[in-house]
């Protein structure tokens, strides 16, 4: 969506009462005392009482969209507050608070349709995992697990990043299911963009690719689309992304000059205490086989500003370990290209510039070079 949000009086045209207006009404929550936020942005729309269990809103809605419906308990801790999804439009909604799910939503709205019936599948595929794991969150916040041994304590830590790695797994499946039975969905952007992509790039691109055209071109959709596009480079056998810079002899850098059959590339910066680590463990033999090592090369590309600075803690530039910046920094079209969230990050390439590994750990290099190369 556009941010359209200059100032709160924008949204809610509170001294108009003309029709077409929102009219929702929150009803059977168990609050007998509290308040009901519209939000979105993460900026507060508007502020409603709810008395024994019921709120409302009427006013005229300027901009349709998804907003966050925050419902505090004035009797309860903060943290106990239920936060949910609407796409909210000039129409009308009845609102019914369930326990653990997505509410029960009544509306004329076509796209809040949508996004109930989403929430609807995610529950039914993922509802018992999600509650397993909410219950085991809550738990390792009891004082019985600080009271634990550290050793105990550990193993019920790991125990709930696995339901939480499963349960994000998942997720592309579950909006795989929901594309299948609404394929012409405009809710599915929305509810794609919301998902961290990173993790399952290749499902989550297969996901994109099932949205209608309509879909594509909402602006959720948009956003996917642009971040898919740089994310499907980044998977196992995708032509990587070209580097731009120049070698410390200032020659425009092209890895078409590069012989090897694998080549690792490295991106640092100068006053990275674990970059100028890594540099002398490469500089004293990364790869331990004689063989390996013909065949390998490495090219360093820094996200310095200042030339001055970069030569200073650059390695030795050689046909065997290349140097190369453009000296912008993150600004750099590398970092958005190779999506660089830290320095150092180290990506795996064959001979033909197609990603083997992406963020490669420094120590699984040697191994991962000798395994590719004996299988050549």
């Amino acid at each position: 969506m556009k941010r359209i949000l200059p100032f709160l009086a924008g949204i809610l045209l509170t001294s108009c009462n003309s029709n077409p207006k929102l009219s929702l009404t929150l009803s059977n929550s168990d609050i007998s005392s509290g308040k009901m936020m519209l939000t979105q942005y993460n900026e507060t729309v508007l502020t409603q009482p709810v008395k024994d269990g019921k709120a409302s809103i009427e006013q005229p809605l300027q901009s349709p969209g998804y907003y966050d419906i925050v419902l505090i308990d004035d009797t309860k801790p903060l943290n106990s507050k239920k936060k949910f999804t609407l796409y909210l439009e000039n129409t009308n909604y009845l609102i019914e608070p369930q326990s653990n799910n997505y509410p029960k939503v009544i509306s004329g709205s076509k796209t809040q349709q949508q996004l109930t019936d989403y929430y609807q599948l995610q529950a039914q595929m993922a509802g018992k995992l999600d509650a397993k794991t909410d219950s085991m969150t809550k738990y390792l916040e009891s004082r019985e697990v600080k009271n634990m041994p550290p050793k105990q304590r550990a193993a019920l830590y790991e125990k709930t990043r696995k339901l939480q790695t499963e349960r994000r797994k998942l997720e592309p499946e579950i909006l795989t299911n929901y594309l299948k039975a609404h394929p012409n969905s405009l809710a599915a952007s929305h509810i794609l963009a919301e998902q961290y992509l990173d993790e399952y790039a290749s499902q989550y691109a297969a996901v994109y690719a099932r949205l209608s055209d309509s879909a594509k071109n909402t602006d959720d959709g948009i956003k996917v689309g642009n971040k898919v596009a740089v994310l499907v480079k980044l998977l196992p056998g995708a032509t990587a992304a070209d580097i731009k810079g120049q070698t410390p002899d200032d020659k425009p850098f092209n890895h078409h000059d590069i012989k090897a059959k694998i080549i690792l590339v490295e991106f640092w910066k100068s006053g990275s205490v674990v970059a100028d680590q890594n540099h002398a463990k490469m500089s004293n033999g990364l790869i331990i086989t004689p063989r390996d090592r013909e065949q390998f090369a490495t090219v360093s590309v820094s996200l310095d500003t200042d030339k001055a600075t970069w030569l200073k803690n650059a390695p030795k530039n050689t046909a065997k370990w290349i140097q190369v910046t453009d000296l912008k920094g993150n600004a750099s079209p590398n970092v958005a290209n190779w999506k660089i969230k830290a320095v150092p990050t180290y990506f795996l390439l064959d001979g033909n510039w197609k990603l083997l590994q992406a963020n490669i750990n420094l120590i699984d290099v040697d191994q991962a070079v000798h395994d590719y190369l004996n299988k050549k």
